[in-house]
């Protein structure tokens, strides 16, 4: 019998708790005794045909006492559930290591969660001492992983582990802020908190029955936010006599989709109307729509899919697309027979930050029926600012209006607002209505389906309630000005390098620049800034001119970062000159730094014919390149400057050593005029008079670490050996007299005031 219990296969299941009855003492003495024979299982139906068999034989007194007993010891199992699985060594085994909703329980999440809070928390107080983009080439994670997914679960101190060992060590740190590259992507406490809620109650609200808070909140939520922005009330949803409202999406991309082809479903059902038998695909072939030259990708993306032609028209000086242009596009273009359908006005263009005109452009879209849709991705955000809000004028004739609280107002990616003037020409693109998504509300309720080209959608609005909630729309303004502020300050810094140029208005948070000469330099500034890594900045061109975008991104941000970022594009733009000129002199380098720089030149003891090709002296030019740089509060005025050569030609002579020579003297004192002049320095000179013991040219670096060797020497190579002749009481000063505010608006937010003096550094 054991032997036939044997063949039976092996990956079937018995429990004997399944056979709690106590009397069946038989039909259990037959089970147990197939369990003795063969540790394999079996089924029900097996078990019941090898009773049915045994209850013919007989059995004596003692072993169906021992059945008894054995019997008992297996019910008691039954009734103790920690113990169920013991019964069968054979289904243990059979079982995986862990199922699946084992993997992770309530209690062990709550352990794991305050971990990653942690981590989460460590990480973005940390960012900005990691390098911003990592070291690594295509398919670098590919030798890190396995070729396979686990069949068994992994550890979670294991798969925790792998954050810092194998993502981090490719990931850009968009939260850093050293981060100047493309627009902000921001986020902050709140947004976080309200994602992990969304992600918890993970509905999809694509109607209003699916999930009503979700559609509620949304709706209000987004009434909220056009308020805030100052937007016209017919975006509202809960406005007497407004057809419109707004509607999280995805992206700006995929809002600027969805109104290219609410456009479109609209004016061909007009031309339908005055051309009944005409095809739609004809039809659709005749529209053509309009957008600057400065728009975004996605708008040309936008007509390859919609397939309606795009015509990407120019803008003025100011990078801004005006009326008579789009008036003339449209007259061409209707004289060939197309039809004007739709026009892009771009608010904050991604090149330079530029804004196209509204009140032009929004009076030609009325009059010639074109649905007009504005992309304000970066700064609709500034928009929360009513100082900002002049790029506004003419918003009344938009159809449409998008921007991204998931790039400026913390609010962390996917966000994106979206506000049309008539909801009924986006439903009517849009409407599906299968009998599984009607609901006892259809028609009354809002259903959010019908405003997208997806059918599910995510709990967005709890993040963003959360920010709005949290922060206030006065700390939200705060943000925005701080943003601001910190740009402004980096185009001081600018523009007071004669080395680079700023091509186009400053706007918001992004500033543009590039070094002067050929384009060849920036982009060498470029790469040797990526090969660094510890900042980000990205290209782009306008007029042929290759420029540089520094956006300022983090709401972290001080002018400390700020300045140490603008040292490291100074420093790069340093040995990519150097470079140039030593690699393949050119005169247009050349004539730029005797232009720029020859009154330093000269007051280092530098000829114009080295700076300008023949006898070309890397190290020298980086002495004259690298001159220290500051921004004050204002420039030298002529008169000042004419009072300060007075007074320092020449130094009195106690300011001295005793064995510097007249001549000396004299080179010092033009040298520091000179000098001192280019720093823009307004404090007045008083006295020079100085009785301390001079300091020795032979004296060595300390190396106590009282003063910074690497700075000290820095400065030395900056000026004539001569200046040590100079006594120390006079580099004390000096400081004293030369030592302002490096800042220009001391009273800005986050302003800092620092001793600026480059003499700093040798006493």
């Amino acid at each position: 019998m054991a032997k036939d219990l044997c063949s039976l296969k092996r990956n079937q299941s018995v429990h004997l708790i399944a056979f709690p009855s106590e009397a069946s003492l038989e039909r259990g003495a037959v089970l147990l005794a197939a369990e003795e024979a063969c540790p394999f299982t079996h089924t029900r139906a097996d078990a019941r045909t090898l009773s049915s068999a045994k209850s013919r034989e007989s059995l004596g007194e003692a072993s169906i006492s021992f059945l008894f007993a054995s019997l008992c010891f297996l019910i008691s199992l039954q009734r103790s559930p920690s113990s169920t699985s013991s019964v069968s060594v054979c289904e243990k085994e059979s079982r995986p290591a862990r199922s699946p909703r084992d993997t992770m329980e309530p209690e062990e999440y709550r352990q794991r969660g305050k971990e990653m809070v942690d981590y989460i928390c460590q990480y973005l107080s940390t960012v900005r001492e990691r390098r911003v983009t990592p070291d690594v080439r295509p398919g670098y994670l590919r030798a890190q992983l396995p070729d396979s997914a686990p069949e068994e679960p992994d550890s979670w101190d294991s798969i925790f582990g792998d954050i810092e060992r194998i993502i981090m060590p490719g990931v850009v740190h968009w939260q850093s802020p050293h981060m100047h590259a493309y627009y902000p992507a921001l986020t902050s406490w709140p947004s976080l908190l309200g994602d992990m809620l969304a992600d918890a109650i993970n509905c999809l609200g694509f109607t209003w029955a699916s999930s009503p808070a979700c559609t509620e909140l949304e709706m209000n939520v987004m009434d909220w936010l056009a308020k805030m922005l100052g937007l016209p009330e017919h975006f509202l949803h809960h406005q007497p006599g407004s057809q419109g409202g707004g509607v999280l999406q995805s992206t700006v991309s995929e809002s600027t989709l969805i109104a290219l082809l609410a456009a479109r479903k609209n004016k061909i059902l007009e031309m339908k109307a005055s051309e009944p038998g005409a095809d739609e695909s004809s039809l659709n072939a005749r529209l053509i729509a309009y957008a600057s030259d400065q728009a975004h990708s996605s708008v040309e993306k936008a007509g390859l899919i919609s397939l309606v032609k795009m015509k990407f028209l120019p803008v003025d000086d100011n990078f801004s697309l005006r009326g008579e242009a789009l008036q003339k596009a449209i007259k061409e273009d209707k004289e060939r027979g197309l039809v004007p359908v739709f026009v892009c006005a771009t608010l904050g263009t991604t090149g330079v930050c530029a804004f196209d005109c509204l009140s032009e452009l929004g009076p030609i879209c009325a009059s010639e029926g074109l649905w007009l849709h504005i992309d304000a991705a970066y700064a609709g955000t500034a928009f929360l600012c009513p100082e900002f809000r002049g790029f506004l004028k003419g918003i009344e004739y938009a159809d449409s209006f998008t921007f991204n609280p998931s790039k400026w107002m913390m609010v962390h990616f996917d966000c994106t607002g979206f506000w049309v003037k008539d909801k009924y020409k986006l439903q009517q693109t849009f409407s599906v209505n299968p009998i599984y998504l009607r609901h006892a509300n259809s028609g009354m309720a809002t259903d959010f389906m019908h405003w997208q080209i997806p059918l599910s959608r995510r709990f967005r609005s709890i993040k963003l309630w959360f920010v709005i909630r949290s922060f206030g729309v006065k700390n939200l303004q705060a943000h925005v000005r701080h943003g601001t502020e910190m740009a402004k300050y980096f185009e001081s810094l600018v523009r007071n390098d004669p080395f680079f140029e700023i091509p186009a208005k400053r706007h918001l948070g992004l500033v543009v620049f590039r070094l002067k000469g050929p384009n060849c330099l920036t982009e060498s500034v470029l790469k040797e800034l990526a090969r660094d890594g510890r900042l980000f900045l990205i290209p782009a061109t306008i007029q042929d001119k290759l420029i540089i975008r520094f956006t300022v991104t983090s709401q972290f941000t001080t002018r400390d970062d700020i300045l140490r970022d603008w040292n490291l594009i100074r420093d790069a733009a340093t040995l990519i000159m150097s470079q140039h000129c030593t690699s393949q002199p050119s005169p247009q380098v050349g004539n730029l730094i005797s232009q720029t720089m020859g009154p330093r030149a000269l007051a280092n003891g530098m000829s114009l014919q080295s700076v300008n090709g023949a006898g070309y002296d890397p190290a020298q030019a980086r002495k004259i390149i690298k001159q220290p740089q500051h921004v004050e509060a204002s420039p030298v005025r002529k008169e000042d400057s004419c009072h300060l050569e007075t007074l320092l030609d020449p130094l009195d002579d106690d300011c001295f050593s005793e064995e510097a020579p007249d001549v000396t003297k004299h080179k010092l004192s033009s040298f520091l005029f000179n000098y001192l002049s280019v720093q823009n320095k307004k404090k007045a000179v008083r006295s020079f008079s100085c009785n301390s013991m001079p300091v020795s040219a032979q004296k060595s670096l300390p190396t106590d670490g009282s003063v910074k060797g690497s700075s000290r020497a820095r400065i030395f190579s900056r000026f004539p050996e001569e200046m040590m002749m100079l006594k120390k009481s006079a580099f004390k000063k000096l400081i004293k007299f030369y030592s302002v505010p490096s800042f220009p608006e001391c009273s800005s937010q986050c302003g800092l005031q620092l001793p600026c003096c480059p003499l700093q550094a040798m006493v």
